[in-house]
């Protein structure tokens, strides 16, 4: 019992001394009163170290080496500290960090204000939680430097290349060099929202699914691609990179098919719709399709090449959507 009334002093002092120290306060005042701080600081109890570094959190000036204290203390103590305090410059922050325990550097790179060095030291130093905290940060702005070292360190790493490939501030340099490194469903993600239709699609169109595809379709008749393109979505196996792929190679009754299906028309209605002759009519066909606003430009690029000029459209009924 006398110890734990001890105890429970002593986390009540740490608690005023770290309201006192956020306060304004004259120097000489502080200076005794930070004195206390680093005793409670080295405190046996962690309970007792735990309030004094959560009240210290708020605090805009501290001295140097009692901060420090605080951030290389164990994470029950460092963590709220660390995921909150104001009181290290970027430099004083670079320094810090490879000395930091994996769990504090997780609470760091949660953090919503690391610049791009700070970013890169953490991608740098830390280990798969720290980096996956980083990447799942949405709340900052992931540097290109941070980005190149992840992929340098866990590129075989395929869960996190796509969290990584689920971000969407990522510079294109690093899109074309993960999307290789990501899952098949990642990588149409990549492409379409970055809209890279050069480099990264051509690698995507490389796939050896595709070819296969390719083969089997090329000198097939309408209904046999609609065919195709039914079990193709009923497998939830058909998208739109697949569709523009495809399409791009002269099959554009495989556009035809995937639009329709996708919209609930006919496919009689969606070449109507693909001479572009009622403008509106194709911004809702998009919108009916899901097709992103990256992709329906090039929906609408593949529109002008094929239906651009007249078609000879045969008469025989065609399938319409399921």
């Amino acid at each position: 019992m006398l110890i734990d009334t001890v105890k429970l002093e002593k986390m009540a002092l740490a608690k005023r001394v770290g309201q006192f120290l956020v306060a304004e306060q004259v120097n000489e005042e502080r200076a005794t009163v930070e004195n206390v701080a680093r005793v409670l600081a080295q405190d046996v109890s962690a309970q007792v170290r735990e309030v004094l570094a959560y009240e210290l959190r708020k605090c805009k000036v501290l001295s140097p080496d009692l901060a420090e204290k605080i951030a290389r203390d164990v994470e029950t103590v460092s963590g709220a500290f660390l995921s909150e305090t104001n009181v290290f410059s970027e430099k004083e922050w670079l320094r810090l960090i490879p000395g930091l325990k994996e769990a504090s550097l997780v609470v760091v790179a949660r953090r919503t204000d690391l610049s791009d060095a700070v970013q890169l030291k953490l991608a740098t130093v830390g280990l798969e939680p720290t980096v996956a905290s980083l990447v799942r940060n949405d709340s900052l702005m992931l540097g290109e430097g941070a980005c190149n070292k992840i992929v340098d360190r866990f590129s075989e790493n395929k869960r996190l290349m796509d969290h990584l490939g689920g971000r969407r501030d990522l510079p294109l340099r690093v899109v074309e060099r993960i999307v290789s490194y990501v899952s098949d469903h990642c990588r149409e993600l990549l492409v379409e929202h970055y809209a890279v239709t050069d480099t990264v699609a051509k690698k995507v169109s490389d796939d050896s699914k595709v070819e296969v595809l390719w083969a089997q379709i090329k000198t097939a008749g309408p209904s046999q691609i609609h065919a195709f393109v039914t079990d193709l979505r009923n497998d939830r196996r058909l998208n739109y990179l697949l569709v523009l792929e495809i399409a791009s190679r002269g099959c554009y009754q495989f556009m035809e098919s995937a639009l329709a299906l996708e919209a609930g028309l006919p496919i009689n209605r969606i070449r109507e719709i693909l001479t572009l002759e009622d403008p509106p009519a194709f911004v809702r066909l998009m919108q009916m399709a899901n097709v992103s606003k990256v992709m329906a430009p090039r929906f609408l690029q593949l529109a002008k090449r094929f239906y651009g000029k007249p078609m000879e459209l045969t008469p025989t009924p065609e399938p319409a959507a399921a």
